[in-house]
Protein backbone atom coordinates (compact mmCIF):
# COMPACT_ATOMS: atom_id res chain seq x y z
CA UNK A 1 0.00 0.00 0.00
CA UNK A 2 1.30 3.62 -1.19
CA UNK A 3 2.01 6.16 1.91
CA UNK A 4 -0.18 8.55 0.65
CA UNK A 5 -3.33 6.59 1.26
CA UNK A 6 -2.20 5.55 4.58
CA UNK A 7 -1.02 9.18 5.72
CA UNK A 8 -4.49 10.16 4.29
CA UNK A 9 -6.67 7.51 6.62
CA UNK A 10 -4.32 8.66 9.57
CA UNK A 11 -5.60 12.46 8.96
CA UNK A 12 -9.53 10.81 8.86
CA UNK A 13 -8.80 8.67 11.80
CA UNK A 14 -7.72 11.46 13.96
CA UNK A 15 -10.27 14.50 12.58
CA UNK A 16 -13.20 11.84 13.08
CA UNK A 17 -12.24 11.06 16.90
CA UNK A 18 -11.32 14.70 17.24
CA UNK A 19 -15.47 15.78 16.10
CA UNK A 20 -17.24 13.01 17.28
CA UNK A 21 -15.67 13.41 20.89
CA UNK A 22 -15.89 16.90 21.08
CA UNK A 23 -19.46 17.06 19.82
CA UNK A 24 -20.68 14.39 22.13
CA UNK A 25 -19.55 16.24 25.10
CA UNK A 26 -22.47 18.26 27.08
CA UNK A 27 -20.20 21.62 27.32
CA UNK A 28 -20.22 21.91 23.51
CA UNK A 29 -23.61 20.69 22.73
CA UNK A 30 -24.94 22.92 25.58
CA UNK A 31 -22.74 26.32 24.76
CA UNK A 32 -23.81 25.58 20.74
CA UNK A 33 -27.60 25.68 22.07
CA UNK A 34 -26.64 29.15 23.91
CA UNK A 35 -25.53 30.56 20.97
CA UNK A 36 -27.97 29.74 18.26
CA UNK A 37 -30.80 31.29 21.03
CA UNK A 38 -28.24 34.45 21.39
CA UNK A 39 -28.08 34.34 17.87
CA UNK A 40 -31.34 34.30 17.06
CA UNK A 41 -32.59 36.53 19.76
CA UNK A 42 -29.55 39.19 18.25
CA UNK A 43 -31.11 39.10 14.64
CA UNK A 44 -34.82 39.43 16.48
CA UNK A 45 -33.73 42.38 18.27
CA UNK A 46 -35.40 45.37 17.19
CA UNK A 47 -38.76 43.57 17.08
CA UNK A 48 -38.56 41.73 20.31
CA UNK A 49 -37.36 45.57 22.29
CA UNK A 50 -40.26 47.04 20.20
CA UNK A 51 -42.65 44.02 21.27
CA UNK A 52 -41.26 44.52 25.10
CA UNK A 53 -41.83 48.80 25.06
CA UNK A 54 -45.51 48.19 23.67
CA UNK A 55 -46.60 45.78 26.07
CA UNK A 56 -44.77 46.58 29.11
CA UNK A 57 -43.41 49.90 29.30
CA UNK A 58 -45.06 52.56 30.99
CA UNK A 59 -47.31 54.92 29.60
CA UNK A 60 -46.97 58.27 31.51
CA UNK A 61 -49.35 61.22 32.26
CA UNK A 62 -48.22 64.41 31.13
CA UNK A 63 -49.89 67.35 32.17
CA UNK A 64 -49.62 70.75 29.41
CA UNK A 65 -50.20 74.32 31.33
CA UNK A 66 -50.59 76.95 28.67
CA UNK A 67 -50.85 80.88 29.85
CA UNK A 68 -53.11 83.90 28.20
CA UNK A 69 -50.29 83.98 25.52
CA UNK A 70 -51.05 80.50 23.88
CA UNK A 71 -50.14 79.80 20.31
CA UNK A 72 -52.25 79.66 17.39
CA UNK A 73 -52.90 75.50 17.43
CA UNK A 74 -54.24 73.33 20.07
CA UNK A 75 -51.52 72.44 22.42
CA UNK A 76 -52.42 69.33 23.74
CA UNK A 77 -52.99 68.09 20.56
CA UNK A 78 -49.79 69.07 18.48
CA UNK A 79 -47.75 67.53 21.66
CA UNK A 80 -49.90 64.76 22.07
CA UNK A 81 -49.01 63.60 18.27
CA UNK A 82 -45.65 64.89 18.50
CA UNK A 83 -45.00 62.52 21.53
CA UNK A 84 -46.38 59.42 20.67
CA UNK A 85 -44.26 58.69 17.60
CA UNK A 86 -41.50 55.64 17.86
CA UNK A 87 -38.56 58.75 16.76
CA UNK A 88 -38.98 61.95 17.29
CA UNK A 89 -36.41 63.33 15.22
CA UNK A 90 -38.20 62.21 12.06
CA UNK A 91 -41.51 64.61 13.22
CA UNK A 92 -38.87 67.44 13.35
CA UNK A 93 -37.29 66.32 9.94
CA UNK A 94 -40.56 66.28 8.37
CA UNK A 95 -41.73 69.66 9.57
CA UNK A 96 -44.17 68.52 12.38
CA UNK A 97 -47.06 66.85 10.57
CA UNK A 98 -46.70 63.47 12.54
CA UNK A 99 -45.27 61.33 9.55
CA UNK A 100 -45.62 57.47 10.86
CA UNK A 101 -47.94 58.09 13.76
CA UNK A 102 -49.93 55.25 12.15
CA UNK A 103 -47.94 52.89 13.14
CA UNK A 104 -46.98 54.99 16.51
CA UNK A 105 -47.27 53.26 20.23
CA UNK A 106 -48.74 55.99 22.58
CA UNK A 107 -45.39 56.60 25.31
CA UNK A 108 -47.68 59.62 26.98
CA UNK A 109 -51.42 60.71 27.54
CA UNK A 110 -50.90 64.41 27.24
CA UNK A 111 -53.58 65.83 29.30
CA UNK A 112 -54.44 69.87 29.69
CA UNK A 113 -53.63 71.54 33.17
CA UNK A 114 -55.42 74.09 34.54
CA UNK A 115 -53.77 75.90 37.33
CA UNK A 116 -49.82 75.06 37.38
CA UNK A 117 -49.23 74.83 41.41
CA UNK A 118 -51.57 71.80 41.50
CA UNK A 119 -50.07 70.38 38.55
CA UNK A 120 -46.94 70.47 40.20
CA UNK A 121 -48.37 69.14 43.17
CA UNK A 122 -49.57 66.37 41.42
CA UNK A 123 -46.13 65.57 39.94
CA UNK A 124 -45.40 65.30 43.98
CA UNK A 125 -48.23 62.98 44.40
CA UNK A 126 -47.09 60.47 41.25
CA UNK A 127 -50.47 61.41 39.57
CA UNK A 128 -48.53 63.15 36.59
CA UNK A 129 -45.21 62.41 35.54
CA UNK A 130 -44.57 66.02 34.67
CA UNK A 131 -45.99 69.30 34.07
CA UNK A 132 -44.74 71.31 30.85
CA UNK A 133 -45.41 74.85 31.13
CA UNK A 134 -45.85 77.48 28.44
CA UNK A 135 -45.39 80.98 28.35
CA UNK A 136 -44.30 83.77 26.08
CA UNK A 137 -40.82 85.22 25.97
CA UNK A 138 -40.27 89.05 25.45
CA UNK A 139 -39.14 88.43 21.80
CA UNK A 140 -42.35 86.64 21.06
CA UNK A 141 -41.26 83.28 20.97
CA UNK A 142 -42.39 80.22 22.79
CA UNK A 143 -40.60 79.41 26.24
CA UNK A 144 -41.35 75.58 28.28
CA UNK A 145 -40.32 74.88 31.54
CA UNK A 146 -41.06 71.14 32.51
CA UNK A 147 -41.18 70.31 36.06
CA UNK A 148 -41.08 66.54 36.33
CA UNK A 149 -39.13 64.06 38.07
CA UNK A 150 -37.32 62.91 35.09
CA UNK A 151 -33.42 64.05 34.90
CA UNK A 152 -32.60 66.38 32.26
CA UNK A 153 -31.03 64.04 30.46
CA UNK A 154 -33.48 61.03 30.69
CA UNK A 155 -34.61 59.73 27.14
CA UNK A 156 -38.49 60.93 27.69
CA UNK A 157 -36.89 64.40 28.61
CA UNK A 158 -35.25 64.54 25.13
CA UNK A 159 -38.51 63.40 23.08
CA UNK A 160 -40.62 66.75 25.62
CA UNK A 161 -37.92 69.09 24.24
CA UNK A 162 -37.61 67.67 20.55
CA UNK A 163 -41.47 67.85 20.14
CA UNK A 164 -41.39 71.85 22.08
CA UNK A 165 -38.67 72.55 19.67
CA UNK A 166 -41.09 71.15 16.58
CA UNK A 167 -43.90 73.04 18.24
CA UNK A 168 -42.07 76.68 18.30
CA UNK A 169 -40.82 76.17 14.65
CA UNK A 170 -44.80 75.93 13.76
CA UNK A 171 -45.35 78.84 16.05
CA UNK A 172 -43.10 80.99 14.21
CA UNK A 173 -43.94 80.02 10.79
CA UNK A 174 -48.00 80.60 11.81
CA UNK A 175 -46.59 84.24 13.10
CA UNK A 176 -44.59 84.72 9.75
CA UNK A 177 -48.42 83.86 7.83
CA UNK A 178 -47.43 80.49 6.32
CA UNK A 179 -50.63 77.98 6.62
CA UNK A 180 -50.03 74.95 8.71
CA UNK A 181 -50.77 72.52 5.28
CA UNK A 182 -47.70 74.40 3.64
CA UNK A 183 -45.31 74.02 6.81
CA UNK A 184 -44.32 70.18 5.59
CA UNK A 185 -42.91 72.07 2.64
CA UNK A 186 -40.24 73.91 3.75
CA UNK A 187 -39.15 70.41 5.75
CA UNK A 188 -38.86 68.10 2.45
CA UNK A 189 -35.51 66.52 1.73
CA UNK A 190 -34.06 67.95 -2.02
CA UNK A 191 -33.49 65.00 -4.25
CA UNK A 192 -30.29 63.84 -3.56
CA UNK A 193 -28.19 61.44 -5.63
CA UNK A 194 -24.35 60.68 -6.21
CA UNK A 195 -23.03 59.22 -9.14
CA UNK A 196 -19.21 58.13 -10.42
CA UNK A 197 -16.92 60.64 -11.56
CA UNK A 198 -16.08 58.63 -14.61
CA UNK A 199 -16.71 55.59 -16.71
CA UNK A 200 -13.82 53.45 -14.95
CA UNK A 201 -14.95 54.42 -11.82
CA UNK A 202 -16.08 50.84 -9.83
CA UNK A 203 -18.07 52.52 -7.56
CA UNK A 204 -21.20 52.37 -9.65
CA UNK A 205 -25.25 51.93 -7.99
CA UNK A 206 -27.30 54.01 -6.01
CA UNK A 207 -26.65 55.03 -2.85
CA UNK A 208 -28.33 52.53 -0.75
CA UNK A 209 -26.21 49.79 -2.75
CA UNK A 210 -23.56 51.72 -1.86
CA UNK A 211 -24.31 51.78 1.85
CA UNK A 212 -25.94 48.20 1.76
CA UNK A 213 -22.42 46.71 0.20
CA UNK A 214 -20.76 48.73 3.02
CA UNK A 215 -22.44 46.58 5.98
CA UNK A 216 -22.47 43.90 4.20
CA UNK A 217 -18.47 43.80 4.03
CA UNK A 218 -18.36 44.91 7.02
CA UNK A 219 -21.02 41.76 8.43
CA UNK A 220 -18.94 39.22 5.82
CA UNK A 221 -15.76 40.90 7.62
CA UNK A 222 -16.84 40.26 11.45
CA UNK A 223 -18.31 36.74 10.82
CA UNK A 224 -14.57 35.37 9.17
CA UNK A 225 -12.42 37.04 12.02
CA UNK A 226 -15.05 35.52 14.81
CA UNK A 227 -14.18 32.29 13.16
CA UNK A 228 -10.46 32.43 12.92
CA UNK A 229 -10.66 33.84 16.78
CA UNK A 230 -12.68 31.36 18.70
CA UNK A 231 -11.88 28.29 16.59
CA UNK A 232 -9.00 28.82 15.85
CA UNK A 233 -8.27 29.23 19.66
CA UNK A 234 -9.92 25.63 19.82
CA UNK A 235 -7.23 23.83 17.97
CA UNK A 236 -4.45 25.05 19.77
CA UNK A 237 -6.03 24.73 22.97
CA UNK A 238 -6.89 21.23 21.60
CA UNK A 239 -2.97 20.70 20.81
CA UNK A 240 -2.10 22.19 24.11
CA UNK A 241 -4.54 19.48 26.42
CA UNK A 242 -3.28 16.13 24.67
CA UNK A 243 0.34 17.33 24.89
CA UNK A 244 -0.06 18.25 28.49
CA UNK A 245 -1.62 14.89 29.55
CA UNK A 246 0.79 13.14 27.68
CA UNK A 247 -1.84 11.11 25.39
CA UNK A 248 -0.08 12.59 22.63
CA UNK A 249 2.74 10.47 23.03
CA UNK A 250 1.16 7.42 22.95
CA UNK A 251 -0.80 8.74 19.38
CA UNK A 252 2.66 9.09 17.88
CA UNK A 253 2.84 5.47 17.73
CA UNK A 254 0.26 4.61 15.29
CA UNK A 255 0.90 8.21 13.31
CA UNK A 256 3.47 10.84 11.98
CA UNK A 257 3.78 14.23 13.88
CA UNK A 258 2.00 15.89 10.61
CA UNK A 259 -0.44 13.31 10.19
CA UNK A 260 -1.74 14.20 13.97
CA UNK A 261 -1.69 17.67 13.56
CA UNK A 262 -3.40 17.77 9.73
CA UNK A 263 -6.34 15.44 11.19
CA UNK A 264 -6.37 17.81 14.73
CA UNK A 265 -7.06 20.73 12.51
CA UNK A 266 -9.51 19.08 10.40
CA UNK A 267 -11.42 17.31 13.16
CA UNK A 268 -11.75 20.26 15.55
CA UNK A 269 -12.03 22.92 12.44
CA UNK A 270 -14.83 21.22 11.29
CA UNK A 271 -16.77 20.91 14.84
CA UNK A 272 -16.06 24.57 15.09
CA UNK A 273 -17.32 25.07 11.83
CA UNK A 274 -20.38 23.08 12.38
CA UNK A 275 -20.97 25.16 15.45
CA UNK A 276 -20.90 28.12 13.15
CA UNK A 277 -23.22 26.63 10.64
CA UNK A 278 -25.90 26.44 13.03
CA UNK A 279 -25.54 29.99 14.91
CA UNK A 280 -25.56 31.74 11.20
CA UNK A 281 -27.91 29.23 10.26
CA UNK A 282 -30.25 30.43 13.30
CA UNK A 283 -29.89 33.98 12.43
CA UNK A 284 -30.79 33.74 9.07
CA UNK A 285 -34.10 31.40 9.96
CA UNK A 286 -34.74 34.30 12.34
CA UNK A 287 -34.14 37.25 9.55
CA UNK A 288 -36.08 35.49 6.93
CA UNK A 289 -38.85 34.86 8.89
CA UNK A 290 -39.02 38.16 11.34
CA UNK A 291 -41.94 39.76 9.20
CA UNK A 292 -44.03 36.68 10.53
CA UNK A 293 -42.83 36.97 13.86
CA UNK A 294 -43.58 41.05 13.87
CA UNK A 295 -46.97 40.23 12.14
CA UNK A 296 -47.49 37.84 15.60
CA UNK A 297 -46.03 40.15 17.74
CA UNK A 298 -46.81 43.46 16.85
CA UNK A 299 -49.82 42.55 15.07
CA UNK A 300 -47.97 44.66 11.75
CA UNK A 301 -44.84 45.35 10.05
CA UNK A 302 -41.58 46.19 11.97
CA UNK A 303 -39.12 44.01 9.92
CA UNK A 304 -35.56 45.32 8.47
CA UNK A 305 -34.47 44.98 4.90
CA UNK A 306 -31.53 42.95 4.39
CA UNK A 307 -28.55 44.34 3.01
CA UNK A 308 -28.18 44.88 -0.87
CA UNK A 309 -25.64 43.57 -2.76
CA UNK A 310 -26.12 40.04 -1.24
CA UNK A 311 -25.15 37.79 -4.68
CA UNK A 312 -24.22 34.33 -5.34
CA UNK A 313 -20.65 34.94 -6.41
CA UNK A 314 -19.79 37.38 -3.68
CA UNK A 315 -20.96 34.19 -1.27
CA UNK A 316 -18.74 31.90 -2.82
CA UNK A 317 -16.07 34.35 -2.96
CA UNK A 318 -16.62 34.24 1.14
CA UNK A 319 -16.52 30.67 1.56
CA UNK A 320 -13.75 30.80 -0.31
CA UNK A 321 -11.44 32.88 1.60
CA UNK A 322 -13.17 31.82 5.27
CA UNK A 323 -12.11 28.14 4.83
CA UNK A 324 -8.60 29.20 3.27
CA UNK A 325 -7.90 31.90 5.63
CA UNK A 326 -9.44 29.72 8.79
CA UNK A 327 -6.85 26.72 7.45
CA UNK A 328 -4.65 29.28 7.24
CA UNK A 329 -4.51 30.87 10.61
CA UNK A 330 -5.54 27.05 12.21
CA UNK A 331 -2.77 25.38 10.54
CA UNK A 332 0.03 27.71 12.16
CA UNK A 333 -2.17 28.01 15.65
CA UNK A 334 -1.53 23.93 16.45
CA UNK A 335 2.04 24.25 14.93
CA UNK A 336 3.01 26.95 17.80
CA UNK A 337 0.52 25.83 20.09
CA UNK A 338 3.11 22.23 19.98
CA UNK A 339 5.25 24.29 21.35
CA UNK A 340 4.14 25.14 24.96
CA UNK A 341 3.54 22.17 27.76
CA UNK A 342 0.79 23.90 29.45
CA UNK A 343 -2.65 25.33 28.38
CA UNK A 344 -1.75 28.37 30.30
CA UNK A 345 0.63 29.40 27.88
CA UNK A 346 -1.58 28.94 24.43
CA UNK A 347 -2.51 32.46 24.07
CA UNK A 348 0.83 34.13 24.76
CA UNK A 349 2.17 31.54 22.07
CA UNK A 350 -0.54 32.60 19.69
CA UNK A 351 -0.12 36.31 20.44
CA UNK A 352 1.31 36.98 17.20
CA UNK A 353 -1.50 35.45 14.89
CA UNK A 354 -3.98 36.96 17.20
CA UNK A 355 -2.32 40.56 16.71
CA UNK A 356 -2.08 39.96 12.51
CA UNK A 357 -5.91 38.55 12.45
CA UNK A 358 -7.21 41.76 14.56
CA UNK A 359 -4.87 43.88 11.99
CA UNK A 360 -6.18 42.35 9.01
CA UNK A 361 -10.32 42.90 10.71
CA UNK A 362 -9.47 46.89 11.52
CA UNK A 363 -8.45 47.42 8.14
CA UNK A 364 -11.09 45.94 6.48
CA UNK A 365 -13.34 47.88 9.07
CA UNK A 366 -12.29 51.21 8.47
CA UNK A 367 -11.98 50.49 4.77
CA UNK A 368 -15.23 49.28 4.89
CA UNK A 369 -16.87 52.43 6.80
CA UNK A 370 -14.61 55.07 4.78
CA UNK A 371 -12.23 56.11 7.53
CA UNK A 372 -9.47 54.66 5.24
CA UNK A 373 -10.15 55.29 1.59
CA UNK A 374 -10.62 51.33 0.35
CA UNK A 375 -9.30 52.11 -3.59
CA UNK A 376 -6.17 53.69 -1.96
CA UNK A 377 -3.00 51.74 -3.20
CA UNK A 378 -1.95 50.74 0.53
CA UNK A 379 -5.38 48.77 0.65
CA UNK A 380 -5.25 47.25 -2.76
CA UNK A 381 -2.14 45.78 -1.55
CA UNK A 382 -2.95 44.49 1.91
CA UNK A 383 -5.96 42.71 0.24
CA UNK A 384 -3.47 40.53 -1.56
CA UNK A 385 -1.05 39.67 1.59
CA UNK A 386 -2.46 35.87 2.15
CA UNK A 387 -2.92 37.01 6.44
CA UNK A 388 -5.02 40.17 5.33
CA UNK A 389 -6.67 39.24 2.48
CA UNK A 390 -9.50 36.86 3.85
CA UNK A 391 -10.57 40.10 5.40
CA UNK A 392 -9.86 43.27 3.18
CA UNK A 393 -10.60 41.65 -0.06
CA UNK A 394 -13.79 40.32 0.62
CA UNK A 395 -14.81 44.44 1.85
CA UNK A 396 -13.33 45.29 -1.63
CA UNK A 397 -15.58 42.84 -3.27
CA UNK A 398 -18.56 44.09 -1.13
CA UNK A 399 -17.95 47.54 -2.66
CA UNK A 400 -17.32 46.58 -6.36
CA UNK A 401 -13.20 47.84 -5.61
CA UNK A 402 -11.57 44.99 -7.26
CA UNK A 403 -10.67 43.91 -10.90
CA UNK A 404 -11.76 40.82 -11.93
CA UNK A 405 -7.50 39.57 -11.56
CA UNK A 406 -7.27 40.34 -7.89
CA UNK A 407 -9.45 38.15 -5.87
CA UNK A 408 -8.04 34.97 -8.41
CA UNK A 409 -4.64 36.77 -7.41
CA UNK A 410 -5.48 36.91 -3.90
CA UNK A 411 -7.03 33.07 -3.98
CA UNK A 412 -3.55 31.71 -5.40
CA UNK A 413 -1.42 33.52 -2.62
CA UNK A 414 -3.79 31.87 0.00
CA UNK A 415 -3.55 28.70 -1.49
CA UNK A 416 0.21 28.88 -1.66
CA UNK A 417 0.53 29.95 2.22
CA UNK A 418 -1.83 27.57 3.18
CA UNK A 419 0.56 24.90 1.78
CA UNK A 420 3.82 26.78 2.90
CA UNK A 421 2.21 27.11 6.26
CA UNK A 422 1.53 23.07 6.56
CA UNK A 423 4.99 22.48 6.05
CA UNK A 424 6.26 25.28 8.84
CA UNK A 425 3.81 23.87 11.08
CA UNK A 426 4.28 20.42 10.25
CA UNK A 427 7.95 21.12 11.58
CA UNK A 428 6.96 22.91 14.71
CA UNK A 429 4.81 20.11 15.61
CA UNK A 430 7.31 17.15 15.35
CA UNK A 431 9.91 19.32 17.34
CA UNK A 432 7.33 20.39 19.91
CA UNK A 433 5.13 17.50 20.53
CA UNK A 434 7.95 15.77 22.23
CA UNK A 435 9.46 19.36 24.04
CA UNK A 436 8.59 19.99 27.66
CA UNK A 437 9.16 22.34 30.26
CA UNK A 438 10.18 25.47 28.01
CA UNK A 439 8.56 28.32 26.62
CA UNK A 440 8.00 29.16 23.27
CA UNK A 441 10.50 32.11 22.16
CA UNK A 442 11.88 33.22 18.79
CA UNK A 443 14.99 30.95 19.21
CA UNK A 444 13.09 27.46 19.39
CA UNK A 445 10.78 28.78 16.67
CA UNK A 446 13.96 29.03 14.08
CA UNK A 447 15.27 25.71 15.47
CA UNK A 448 11.97 23.55 15.46
CA UNK A 449 11.94 24.62 11.24
CA UNK A 450 15.15 23.94 10.44
CA UNK A 451 15.22 20.50 12.30
CA UNK A 452 15.65 17.69 9.74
Amino acid sequence: MSPVPVALRNILVVARREYLWRLRSRSFQLATLVLVVVAAGVALSPILLRFVNERIAPVDRLGIYVDEAAPTVDVVTALDRLLNVPDPGAVVAAGGTGVGAGAARRSFIVVAVDDLEAGRADVVAGRLAGVLALERTPDGDLGFVLYSRYLPFDRRTQQIQQAAGTLTIQDRLARVGIPPGNQALLFAPAPFETRPAGPTDARTGSSEQLIGGTVLGFALTILIFMAIVLYGQWVAMSVAEEKSSRVMEIVLAAARPTELMSGKVVGVGALGLTQYVLVVAAALVAIVFQDRIAAALLGGGGSIDLPSGLSIPLLAAFGVFFVLGFGLYATLYAGVASLVSRQEDVNQAIGPLMIVATLGYLIASYASSGVIPIDSPLVVILSLVPFLSPYIMLSRLALGQVAPWEPVLAVVLLILSVGGALWVAGRLYAAGVLLYGQRPGLRSLVRAVRAR
